[in-house]
């Protein structure tokens, strides 16, 4: 599957489809990505997880419930367009959703296994894609985007957090 173009997307996801390593396939860096990410969370105490890695942010936890909501809508929106259905999907309001969300009693263990279930089905479904069906354009959060778009997207978005952790010092 070709990397989308600029015009495929809404703007606001250029930071993600920016993250993204030069080189490397849809499915590679699916996999890729959960494999090298999910294991530097494994490593981490609980005290790290539980803890926000800055002021003003979520803890490591909440993070990652984050990017699993992330990639289920983005894969729910995969999902719709592939099937052809055109009616236009809404938006999802990160920190209203994370309100919602309450992961004191949840261990990492748990979160990643989650992690690994959703991001199998977003592999199961990329399976799937013809490089024609690929090029389906939707509409979700008001903006057009191509459903390869959104497989990038949901890497960029990972790799976008991975790189403001870094950014931090939480990974290396």
């Amino acid at each position: 599957m070709k990397r989308p173009k600029k015009g495929e997307y809404a703007p606001f996801y250029q930071t993600y489809i920016s993250a993204l390593p030069a080189r490397g396939t849809a499915k590679s860096l699916l996999k890729k990505s959960f494999s090298e990410f999910s294991k530097q969370l494994s490593a981490m105490p609980e005290s790290v997880v539980n803890a926000p890695y800055a002021p003003d942010k979520w803890n490591i936890k909440q993070l990652l419930v984050h990017l699993i909501d992330a990639e289920r809508v983005f894969s729910f929106r995969i999902l719709w367009f592939l099937r052809g259905d055109r009616a236009p999907l809404p938006g999802f309001n990160q920190d209203h959703w994370m309100e919602q969300v309450d992961v004191g009693e949840r261990s990492m263990a748990s979160l990643l296994k989650e992690w690994k279930s959703v991001r199998d089905n977003t592999l199961f479904l990329l399976e799937q894609c013809s490089e024609e069906q690929s090029r389906v354009v939707g509409r979700a959060s008001n903006w057009d985007v191509s459903v390869r778009a959104l497989f990038y997207i949901v890497i960029g978005h990972q790799m976008h957090h991975m790189n403001v952790l870094r950014s931090y010092g939480v990974l290396s």
